[in-house]
């Protein structure tokens, strides 16, 4: 019998030799290569072989690169499963990577947007040492009071409810001794995300106005035949809402335990998370109210 699934496209991680490896040595990536080198006349192949930690890491590189790996291991993964997607999401970033996998806008517009986003972010934050820092075995609130006990809650902005113990937040790297007794007193540890800046913030509001006023779609929005759960845990089909969503995610706290929940309830057979998985998967395993058994699918690999 097919199973009934949901396909979770995975966030923005950092691009490390492994990776590197499965995109060069991927069939179903070569098409999507040479797609995103002529969309932005970049040699994404080039880049792959031969780039710095830097170059391969840069947002306006690594972004479109991730999305590219959930599209094409979205349509690798379905050849090879007897399942029958029911939905998709995608963390932060996948949010686009999914909703181009499942035809609402096509691969060209995919790459752009990631693309203008991350090079409008340099622009604002390149100068500055503000950075996404991950916090774990802590709860945001308990957090969040301490930091207003001790005078500093200023300094740090939240991002995203992970889990039940997991939150994403962002700060200046020069603000992290300030916090540490507030965030020692409330137990939580943390770790400033390489090569990332602020995202899904208060931070990202003059970020968010450029992008919606510059952004124009080359191809039309379509309505979906597959739901995309966005940001707010709730399905759409809808191209000119999905469209909206995508403007807004940047600058909205990205409630992903809601997103959880949400696909939590809805009983589905298979939870399949795409490739680069390990933060996502983590988020549910790590999470002790999460009721979720991920299994790891897409570029290479399939349980």
């Amino acid at each position: 019998m097919t199973d009934s699934a949901i396909y979770v496209f995975p966030s923005q991680v950092y691009l490390d030799a492994d990776i590197r490896q499965r995109c060069l040595e991927s069939r179903q990536m070569q098409l999507m290569l040479d797609l995103a080198s002529d969309t932005l006349s970049i040699d994404f192949r080039d880049v792959l072989r031969n780039g710095d930690e830097e170059q391969l890491n840069d947002g306006r590189f690594r972004r479109p690169l991730i999305n590219l790996m959930g599209v094409a291991g979205y349509q690798q993964d379905l050849r090879r499963r007897d399942v029958q997607p029911v939905c998709v999401t995608g963390m932060s970033l996948g949010f686009i990577s999914a909703a181009a996998a499942v035809g609402w806008v096509c691969l060209e517009d995919m790459v752009r947007m990631s693309h203008t986003m991350a090079a409008i972010e340099i622009d604002v934050f390149g100068g500055t040492d503000y950075v996404s820092v991950f916090f774990y075995v802590g709860d945001h609130e308990a957090v969040f009071r301490e930091l207003r006990a001790h005078g500093t809650d200023h300094l740090l902005h939240l991002s995203g409810h992970v889990s039940s113990n997991q939150f994403l937040a962002a700060c200046r790297l020069a603000d992290l001794d300030a916090m540490k007794p507030a965030l020692m007193k409330a137990g939580a540890l943390y770790k400033a995300i390489p090569h990332s800046y602020p995202g899904h913030c208060d931070l990202m509001a003059g970020v968010g106005k450029t992008f919606a006023d510059e952004w124009r779609f080359a191809d039309p929005c379509r309505n979906l035949d597959i739901p995309l759960i966005s940001h707010d845990a709730r399905p759409y089909t809808s191209g000119e809402a999905i469209a909206k969503l995508a403007v807004e995610q940047y600058t909205t706290i990205l409630d992903w335990q809601g997103i959880l929940r949400y696909v939590e309830s809805l009983e589905l057979d298979t939870h399949i998370v795409l490739e680069p998985s390990a933060f996502v998967v983590k988020s549910m395993q790590l999470d002790p109210e999460c009721g979720i058994e991920p299994v790891t699918g897409g570029l290479g690999r399939v349980e």
